[in-house]
Formats: structure tokens, C-alpha cells, sequence
């Protein structure tokens, strides 16, 4: 029987759940011969609202959002590394905006079959930004999601 899932994203934003999701995601690309591509988001919509709040300035805006591109860009470097050590072939794609709007986006223009992310405290949702967008991107992905513990 030939598997319904022919493209993996994996949402990759540098911390150990993600990670894992990212090592779990190149296996199961690599047993159904599935496209598999990372994805980072510099989340400028947060970074924004911090400049709103005065915690940054305008001049630390450029160079924290430069900083979190470079750092995004290494994270998927450093997965795409894991999944050729593994023979799987792996795009990557940097975004930058708001994680809950930018993630539907890209699952649905690149006709992403299954969305894997690393797990998160869902008591956490109310008091942890991260975990509250991983939330919204389970509530609007356009796709089955693996969430990986």
C-alpha cells in the first residue's frame, strides 16, 4: 500500500522538542520516501509588540531580528545536516511574521501532508508565548499534525 503522505514539514524553532520532532520527522521521511522540508519563523509580530511596549528601541529592532534570522537559518542548517547524515533529502525555508499565521500559509501553498512539531505543555498555553502559538498552529493547520514528545 502506498502511504498518503508524500511532503513533511517540520516546524524547527531551536528548542529540544523541536529537535526531536525534527530526528522523528527525518525517519518517517525516510521510510515513506517522503519530500521533507524545516521550517523556521522569525517572529516579528512578537517583536513588534515589544517595540509597542518600549522593551526595544527602534535601532535594537533591526539587529534582534537579524540576530533571530541567523539563528533560525543555523537551526535548519543543523537539521538539514541530521537528515543527510540519514540520506534524506531536506529543504529549508526562514519566514519571517507571526508563527500562527505564516505556519497555515506554508503547509497550505506547499501542500504539506503532515505537520510535525515538537510537544508542549498545554498548561503552559495561557503564560508561554511559544506554547500559545504552537497551539493556534494546531488550531488552523490545514493538515494532520504529529506532535512529538
Amino acid at each position: 500500500m502506498r502511504s498518503a503522505i508524500h511532503h513533511i514539514l517540520v516546524l524547527v524553532d531551536g528548542t529540544a522538542s523541536s529537535f526531536h520532532a525534527s530526528d522523528y520527522a527525518i525517519e518517517l521521511a525516510r521510510t515513506l520516501g517522503a519530500q521533507l522540508t524545516g521550517l523556521a519563523v522569525v517572529d516579528t509580530d512578537t517583536l513588534r509588540q515589544l517595540l509597542n511596549v518600549r522593551i526595544l528601541v527602534d535601532s535594537e529592532m533591526a539587529e534582534f531580528e537579524r540576530e533571530l534570522a541567523e539563528s533560525g537559518q543555523h537551526q535548519l542548517d543543523e537539521v538539514r545536516a541530521r537528515a543527510m547524515n540519514k540520506r534524506v533529502k531536506f529543504d529549508d525555508v526562514l519566514r519571517s511574521g507571526n508563527s500562527e499565521v505564516v505556519v497555515p500559509i506554508e503547509l497550505a501553498q506547499r501542500k504539506v501532508d503532515l505537520l510535525v512539531m515538537g510537544a508542549f505543555e498545554s498548561n503552559r498555553v495561557k503564560f508561554d508565548l511559544m506554547a500559545r502559538q504552537r497551539q493556534q498552529i494546531l488550531d488552523r493547520a490545514p493538515c494532520p499534525i504529529l506532535v512529538v514528545k
